[in-house]
């Protein structure tokens, strides 16, 4: 038993959502040119790397993740759901209605666009996959235990699609009676390398940074 994590670390070369800053770490002090210690200067935007979307990201009165409890962070049903998916395509509700879900409280979506990661980062960044609105709002309405999605790709907006994306996103976060709690989105996961019968649970690490919708993450699965 032990942990892995599920998110890239983050630096200067990592594939960031296209119009946002690319990442910048630059050295400030350094022993080498004679100071008594090394620091450095970090430039990124909120929605670089693995990151976690709050509801506060798209809606006014949303909470946002500066505000979460670290108790709202732990997800101890966590489930991987393999949909391979290619160049612009939609996880579409066919792919999940007859699924069994077994109660998660966490759904990572596995499709398998993550291999474009590093070998061919501008294929992964506007040719993504990405989820359909149906499949979000039928997770609200459908899976009300569920309080946390993720995905292997840049977004759960496909980048040709942003429409789509936008509804998507709208979904998982705004309030509703007949819809569970807003979900959390966790985007651009490194998943290949875990399997489903092994993950026990997940915890979500953002960025602890007062006032911001939104963060880089740290996710450690818990591993038999």
């Amino acid at each position: 038993m032990g942990y892995i994590t599920l998110s890239y670390m983050l630096e200067e070369i990592s594939p960031v959502h296209m119009g946002l800053k690319k990442p910048e770490i630059t050295h400030n002090n350094q022993i080498v040119d004679g100071k008594g210690y090394n620091t450095y200067l970090i430039n990124v935007e909120n929605h670089s790397g693995t990151h976690v979307d709050a509801p506060g990201h798209f809606t006014e009165d949303g909470k946002i993740i500066s505000d979460y409890h670290p108790d709202e962070l732990v997800f101890n049903k966590p489930l991987i759901v393999d949909i391979p998916k290619g160049s612009n395509e939609l996880i579409k509700i066919w792919n999940i209605s007859k699924l069994d879900f077994n109660d998660a409280d966490c759904i990572l979506f596995r499709t398998g666009f993550e291999k474009f990661h590093s070998d061919d980062s501008e294929k992964y960044l506007t040719q993504n996959p990405g989820i359909s609105p149906e499949v979000v709002y039928f997770i609200r309405k459908n899976l009300k235990n569920v309080r946390c999605i993720g995905i292997d790709c840049v977004s759960i907006s496909s980048y040709q699609n942003p429409g789509l994306g936008e509804e998507a996103h709208s979904n998982a976060f705004v309030k509703s009676k007949d819809f569970g709690k807003p979900l959390l989105l966790i985007e651009d996961m490194k998943l290949r390398n875990v399997k489903n019968e092994d993950l026990e649970s997940i915890i979500i690490v953002p960025w602890q940074i007062k006032g911001i919708d939104s963060a880089p993450c740290t996710v450690l699965a818990k591993v038999k």
